[in-house]
């Protein structure tokens, strides 16, 4: 099989009209990609990818404008496409200069991160035929081409109508699809994919990319992918390039580039979940569930956890404050589109809240109107406490509701990063000292504070994303809505911007998230709302939404890689409940694999422990103004040390591995702490055994919010954990199953369930 493009010591440097001197872009790159070949190419933001694509189609150095004595200040090397030379430096004259094809349309067909840059014409039908046209075929093929293109992409119902449909009026997701339609009807040898799907739904990514993978193999078309999607690039991908820093890093099939965590982690790019998720310590990754399922069948593994009690949580749940109401909202554009239908919800302060579904759903539409962008809404709207049928209040949402536009350039119209951010401060007639305390603040918090003195113009799209992420968060919003935060970012930087909104999110800041990204979703959203032809079809917990696979699938939505893998453990009985995240099913192997050995800790034992720890403390601090024990575990043994210590202000505080609903959370949950007066001195936390010391350490955080002073005790303490208490009562076995007296019947059942003949075989011997 034949080289379709062959890459040799290639070097590209972007010229400046500053008269300073950039840096090479593309540095060396040697790539040889084969005649019908599916490559992938993945990598940080701003490592090159989007260069060498615009360096294979001919774009660059032939659409550039490059006055020079010598070419190789800016380029160096040679692409061939089908042996035909594309560019290159050749000396002529005593001169090196470039030579080449330039341009390999219709040969080469590109799709850009931006769809919106590739429009040229007034209607769909016109779009799709241009380039059609200048290839001269018959008008008859031109419309069967057009047809069978929008057919691929899943928009032939728009084909009776596409000569009066503008372009601009389509969907984010929509546009994105015209785009790839307009190039699948020319029918190129080879189609480069500059993040194509970036926009749209999950189940229309896989639609879409299944589509050009048809394609593929009927007219034997090459294939060149940029995306940072593992799941994507695993189905589809013969082999993938990471590139980083100009360079390529790393070519090889999927299997071997996902498996290789060293270099996932240096090169900062997207691996699949499951790569992270380990059945233990020492075991190996598994790159497919079928794989993960198999090996986990092998192991006598059941979930332990029990989860709360809904009825009991509510019990410690306080009233929350209400931001945003919307009740009966119903809004149509200007062209008769009934964009929003009979849409209800309420919002409370503090929420991190998903807002999910189809391309097209109105997801957009909401948040204009919640933000105070568009007016002409029927229904009631209400953030905090402002009706925004008035005007004078929705003139007032820009510094109450920060919103964070799908496509930045239509928020972005400074000339340099710096003013970007600083604009809106400067309308709140902001001080200039606190303002550019502010704009660096924001800057360094989205990786963009070299960037200041930049003009956004030449910023890549993810820099893009991220400048106008840090103009909003300057502002400091109370409510914060962000629409695809992470498309274009590798997964440091979206990691980074996440985290941040998590921040916030504690800080008491209310994130209203629209997104593709259901990995995003699983990590951080405790609540979705499930939008579908401009109605919500579903508003609950995450956890819940996941486990509907029919909601699922009318959303056009695809659970991520560990939701899939959590069902099949569950389908196995493994586990009770679906858990979201690598990071929870780590948690869980690590909880279930530790406790192999039994022991038994008698009501004696306990008292003597906390007669001698109520001794240790009294003589260290002097007696608690108050204990609060850990609910369930912490009880009984705080109970006895308020004994010995005289304190008769004892408190129970929840804390679980399962949320306020009674479903699994992610991390541990700890309920809302009693306050406690300032003169009663500190308060004195009680746990029975410290395991992971996860538990103790969420308590520990959420008690500090509420008292100055803490000291921490616990019976027992496991070897490894990572937290360690004021004061224990004795060492444990990271291994060790402690077993109380008070706990003899809820083990005995847990143990019979399990089938686990040894704990059965130890509570008859050791309690009779």
């Amino acid at each position: 099989m034949m080289d379709a493009i062959n890459v040799n010591k290639f070097y590209w440097r972007y010229p400046t009209f500053t008269g300073s001197v950039n840096e090479f872009a593309l540095k060396g790159i040697n790539l040889q990609i084969k005649e019908n070949e599916f490559f992938g190419i993945t990598g940080p933001s701003g490592s090159g990818k989007t260069t060498l694509c615009f360096a294979i189609s001919g774009l660059i150095p032939h659409q550039v404008h490059l006055s020079y004595e010598d070419a190789k200040q800016f380029m160096d090397g040679s692409i061939k496409v089908f042996g035909d030379t594309v560019s290159a430096v050749v000396r002529k004259n005593g001169k090196n200069i470039i030579m080449g094809k330039g341009t390999m349309a219709p040969t080469v067909g590109i799709v850009m991160q931006d769809p919106e840059s590739q429009f040229l014409t007034m209607s769909v039908k016109q779009e799709l035929s241009l380039g059609l046209q200048f290839m001269g075929l018959h008008p008859a093929e031109i419309d069967a081409r057009i047809k069978e293109a929008l057919r691929r992409v899943g928009m032939y119902d728009l084909y009776a109508d596409s000569e009066r449909i503008h372009p601009a009026e389509l969907s984010g997701g929509q546009k994105q699809r015209l785009i790839i339609a307009s190039f699948i009807a020319m029918q190129p040898k080879i189609l480069i994919l500059d993040e194509p799907t970036s926009d749209l739904d999950p189940a229309g990514k896989m639609e879409v990319i299944d589509a050009i993978e048809r394609i593929k193999e009927e007219h034997k078309l090459t294939v060149i992918l940029v995306e940072h999607n593992p799941e994507i690039m695993q189905r589809f991908a013969d082999r993938i390039a990471v590139m980083d820093k100009g360079r390529i890093a790393a070519v090889g099939t999927p299997e071997k580039i996902y498996s290789d965590k060293r270099l996932v982690k240096k090169h900062s790019i997207y691996a699949p979940e499951l790569a992270d998720v380990r059945m233990g310590k020492g075991t190996r990754a598994y790159m497919t569930i079928e794989s993960f399922v198999a090996h986990a069948r092998l192991l006598k593994i059941k979930d332990e956890r029990l989860p709360q009690s809904p009825l009991e949580a509510e019990a410690i749940r306080e009233p929350p404050r209400e931001l945003i109401s919307v009740k009966d909202l119903n809004f149509s554009y200007g062209d008769g589109t009934h964009a929003l239908d009979s849409i209800s919800f309420k919002i409370a302060k503090g929420e991190f809240v998903a807002l999910v579904g189809q391309n097209g759903s109105g997801k957009s539409t909401l948040s204009k109107v919640i933000s105070g962008i568009e007016s002409s809404f029927k229904g009631n709207v209400n953030v905090m406490g402002m009706d925004l049928h008035a005007a004078k209040n929705r003139a007032l949402m820009p510094f109450k509701v920060g919103y964070i536009f799908q496509n930045p350039d239509h928020q972005i119209f400074n000339r340099s990063v710096y003013s970007e951010v600083a604009y809106g401060l400067k309308n709140m007639a902001m001080p200039t000292k606190e303002m550019d305390i502010r704009v660096k603040k924001a800057l360094k918090n989205v990786g963009l504070e070299s960037k200041a003195s930049e003009d956004p113009l030449f910023l890549g799209k993810g820099q893009k994303r991220r400048l106008a992420v840090a103009s909003v968060l300057a502002m400091e919003p109370e409510i914060l809505i962000v629409d695809e935060p992470t498309t274009g970012q590798d997964y440091t930087m979206a990691k980074e911007i996440m985290e941040l909104l998590k921040g916030m999110n504690g800080d008491g800041k209310t994130i209203f998230v629209i997104t593709h990204d259901m990995r995003l979703v699983a990590e951080y959203c405790k609540r979705s709302i499930v939008m579908n032809a401009g109605g919500i079809i579903y508003d609950g917990s995450t956890v819940n939404l996941f486990e509907d696979d029919a909601l699922l699938s009318k959303a056009s939505l695809v659970a991520p890689q560990s939701v899939k893998l959590s069902k099949e453990l569950k389908k196995i009985g493994m586990l009770n409940n679906i858990l979201l995240t690598a990071s929870d099913l780590n948690d869980f192997f690590s909880f279930s694999g530790l406790k192999t050995k039994y022991k038994r800790m008698d009501f004696d034992a306990m008292r003597m422990h906390a007669k001698s720890i109520a001794s240790a403390i009294k003589s260290k601090h002097g007696a608690p103004g108050a204990i609060v024990y850990v609910q369930r575990g912490g009880m009984v043994f705080g109970r006895l040390l308020s004994d010995y210590l005289g304190v008769s202000k004892v408190y129970g505080i929840k804390a679980s591995y399962y949320n306020e609903y009674g479903l699994p959370s992610k991390g541990v949950y700890v309920g809302n702490p009693r306050s406690m007066p300032e003169n009663n001195g500190y308060v004195l936390l009680v746990d029975d055994i410290i395991d992971t010391g996860k538990t103790m350490a969420a308590v520990s955080s959420k008690l500090l919010t509420v008292s100055r002073r803490l000291v921490t005790v616990a019976l027992l303490c496991k070897e490894g954990s990572s937290f360690r208490p004021d004061f224990c009562g004795a060492p444990a076995g990271k291994d060790s199953w402690i077993i109380f007296d008070y706990e003899k019947e809820e083990t005995y059942r847990s143990f019979k369930h399990d089938n686990n003949h040894a704990g059965m075989k130890f509570i008859k011997e050791n309690f009779g």
